[in-house]
């Protein structure tokens, strides 16, 4: 064993409490602690900020971590807090006091992390403040938001490669869940990543059962959505709709079903979202029901189901959403409850676009409309678009299907097993035709 893979087995010990790295973390550790340039692309539950937070206790200055939502930022804050790690983040909520304590930690020569949104960088006295000291390394999360390409584009993420050439290049260390090779390629590209350590794995969630069901209206929606949440066995669900109002109107509607559902939307006030996130992380049988505002960096590792009222926008988008379901590697529930003529939203969107971005826009929900209408395997049509190998199938409901209607036709996963939960499979089958 090499003296960086023992400095970092012994801080993920003494200071995390972990005996054992999970897959791939150490490569990664290792690179980030060797100075070089990473691009790591790890699914949801992978475990992706021990690998830059290890490196970051082992450097000799502080680590600045790029990351796009205030709430992930105060969440990652408060973990590293309680275990004496030090960590500050500067957004437009700081305070004075924070704001100092931020300035005194990056001019430290002591390890710690400093967290900032990409807007930060825009921001002539961050600069400067970022340009005084000696950062060990910068760390961009979500660095999927850096490609136009990608499903979650942000303007301002486009700063961080001129901000890091203007504080002295540090080495530069991205991470995100999900990446077509195209987005992977303009990430690099984005950020100037020099002859980067590539860690790449597979989206595929064996544990997922991935469902589709096609309905004629909203009340049909709402009792799909309520069907499964009630049948999600012992743990907690996330439903995921398309509007502020309708994020409201189905938690209320749950309530009255008798779930405990509560909303989460990006127009309610902080620390009412803050609230609702904390009872959702503390509860073994929380419902939340969100728009695409809540979800980055939520780690509730007890998620059964996660339901989508409504198609997203992209492929990316729905995998790494139900991507927060079992996070705990046990079996999990992705419901995804499209109502006829779904795509007539995000074609009206299209419409605002022009040129690369509309192209970009448009393929994206191509892959979208093609995973609900597929016909042979829904872990098969994630693969091709992410451009991987095809995977064992090991719960979709048309492979189910398949081996309940054709039982000589061997599926194309070599194992096909349904979702281990209170639905038992004849349900999951009547309830998922998904008709055009």
């Amino acid at each position: 064993m090499d003296q960086i893979t023992r400095r970092a087995c012994a801080v993920l010990r003494q200071r995390f409490g972990h005996e054992d790295f999970r897959e791939d973390q150490i490569e990664i550790v290792r690179a980030i602690a060797s100075g070089r340039d990473v691009l790591a692309v790890l699914p949801t539950g992978a475990g992706k900020s021990i690998c830059y937070q290890v490196p970051a206790l082992l450097a000799k200055g502080p680590t600045l971590v790029v990351s796009p939502l205030i709430a992930l930022m105060t969440d990652q804050i408060a973990a590293l807090g309680a275990l004496g790690i030090s960590a500050v983040a500067v957004t437009s909520m700081s305070t004075r006091a924070d704001r100092r304590k931020s300035a005194a930690m990056l001019a430290s020569a002591k390890p710690s992390l400093v967290y900032a949104a990409p807007e930060r960088l825009a921001a002539t006295s961050f600069r400067n403040l970022l340009g005084s000291c000696r950062l060990a390394h910068i760390v961009v999360d979500e660095a999927h938001c850096i490609s136009e390409w990608g499903h979650d584009f942000r303007p301002d993420y486009l700063t961080i490669g001129a901000a890091a050439e203007r504080v002295g290049r540090p080495p530069i260390a991205s991470f995100t869940a999900t990446a077509t090779p195209t987005t992977r390629a303009d990430i690099v590209h984005q950020l100037g990543l020099r002859r980067p350590v590539r860690v790449i794995r597979s989206v595929d969630r064996p544990a997922l059962f991935l469902e589709v069901a096609s309905v004629a209206d909203r009340r049909r929606s709402f009792e799909r959505v309520s069907r499964a949440v009630r049948e999600r066995g012992d743990g907690a669900a996330l439903v995921y709709v398309q509007t502020r109002a309708l994020a409201t109107a189905v938690a209320a509607a749950l309530r009255r079903a008798g779930h405990p559902a509560e909303a989460y939307h990006a127009g309610l006030p902080a620390p009412h979202r803050a609230l609702v996130q904390d009872r959702f992380l503390s509860s073994p049988r929380g419902v939340v029901v969100a728009t695409c505002a809540f979800g980055m960096g939520i780690d509730h590792p007890g998620v059964r189901l996660v339901a989508h009222l409504g198609m997203p926008g992209a492929l990316e988008t729905y995998v790494q959403e139900a991507g927060r379901a079992g996070r705990d590697g046990r079996p999990a529930r992705c419901l995804l409850v499209v109502a006829r003529h779904a795509a007539k939203l995000h074609m009206k969107r299209l419409n605002d676009l022009e040129g690369a971005p509309r192209s970009a826009a448009h393929a994206r929900l191509s892959a979208m409309i093609g995973y609900v209408r597929e016909r042979d395997c829904r872990r098969a049509a994630i693969a091709r678009y992410f451009l991987e190998s095809m995977p064992a199938c090991s719960g979709c409901d048309l492979c189910v299907r398949r081996a309940t209607t054709e039982p000589g036709r061997q599926p194309r996963g070599s194992l096909v097993r349904p979702f281990i939960g209170s639905p038992t499979c004849p349900r999951i089958l009547r309830g998922s035709e998904c008709d055009e």
